[in-house]
């Protein structure tokens, strides 16, 4: 590696509360996990925002601990231990270790074809050679970057709701209730309990499209496809996006372990990047963003260089100063 290795003391604790103001995030999520958070000795410093629905909690542990692993676990120790103080509707605090290790190399997947990009498309092939590289032999992480969210829209025609004598948030409760993760019953006996589900789980747009809707001014039923139209696309704005040489992109990042040599390594994404750009549809392009290797191989070859010039220059130091003979001793055990 070209950069030298650095031990991380940094990591974020991330709590969501949706539509929770900012004073009772404070009061009943981030002041909570920092009692907690206050019992490690080892912590140095502990920085909070607390804003509406979220709760963001900064760690940073003191200098003089080399081994963080220990420390971090009982960050998450103490995080399980306070979450059952927290509201219910509160989801699990996120914690996240942060990492200051710089990426080997840096993939885009380009969508070169003239028409509007097909992310679901870009996702795919991007998925397929993140598991490729990851699988070969040290590569310690593979990253997707510049991959934005999907959403499923459903738009409704107002002339059709308005017949029904329903409303866009009568709809929207019907979705969402129908999505609906919770038990509809349980299973006893002697040696199990088990909770029952109902399968509902919203996997398709055809599912969505089938949800049965009972109109308030007559005893109808109707189904969200037949008043609505329900499509699968990118969350506007997108929550991230990557431009590559002009084009849309999806990078994937690539973290290499620190025993490994680089080189080597590199060779084989190489060979897997050749593999893998064979069998990519027309309109679609690889490129290589970064690759640390030429950096590292320059290093190399600048100390092989220097370390020679200066044996040679001690060698012939020598000779002027001592002899040849001395010379030749000096220069074998250099």
């Amino acid at each position: 590696m070209e950069d030298p290795e650095l031990l991380s003391r940094v990591a974020t604790i991330t709590t969501f509360w949706p539509g929770t103001n900012a004073e009772r995030v404070e009061s009943l999520i981030t002041e909570k996990l920092e009692d907690k958070l206050q019992d490690i000795e080892e912590i140095k410093n502990l920085e909070s925002v607390s804003q509406r629905g979220l709760s963001l909690i900064t760690v940073e542990l003191e200098d003089s601990v080399k081994e963080v692993d220990p420390i971090w676990s009982q960050v998450r120790d103490k995080l399980n231990d306070a979450q059952v103080n927290l509201p219910k509707e509160a989801t699990e605090p996120e914690f996240e270790e942060l990492k200051i290790k710089a990426y080997a190399m840096l993939i885009g997947l380009t969508w070169e074809a003239d028409n509007e990009p097909n992310y679901a498309i870009l996702r795919r092939r991007a998925k397929m050679l993140e598991d490729e590289l990851r699988s070969i032999s040290g590569t310690e992480e593979a990253e997707l970057r510049g991959e934005p969210d999907e959403e499923i829209l459903v738009e409704i025609n107002p002339i059709t709701l308005s017949s029904l004598g329903l409303t866009p948030q009568q709809v929207a409760q019907t979705i969402d209730e129908s999505d609906a993760k919770v038990a509809s019953g349980q299973l006893r006996n002697l040696e199990n309990e088990l909770l029952l589900e109902v399968d509902t789980e919203l996997d398709s747009l055809e599912r969505i499209k089938q949800i049965p809707l009972q109109s308030s001014i007559s005893s109808q039923i109707t189904r969200v496809g037949d008043i609505a139209l329900v499509s699968k696309g990118i969350k506007q704005p997108p929550s991230d996006i990557a431009i590559i040489n002009g084009h849309p992109a999806i990078a994937i990042a690539l973290l290499v372990r620190s025993n490994q040599r680089i080189d080597q390594w590199s060779q084989q994404v190489y060979q897997t990047l050749d593999r893998f750009q064979e069998n990519l549809p027309r309109g679609l392009g690889l490129n290589i963003v970064f690759d640390q290797t030429p950096y590292v191989e320059d290093r190399l070859n600048s100390l092989i260089i220097n370390l020679l010039l200066g044996a040679g220059c001690v060698f012939a130091v020598t000779v002027l100063m001592m002899g040849w003979r001395s010379a030749l001793i000096v220069g074998c055990a250099l």
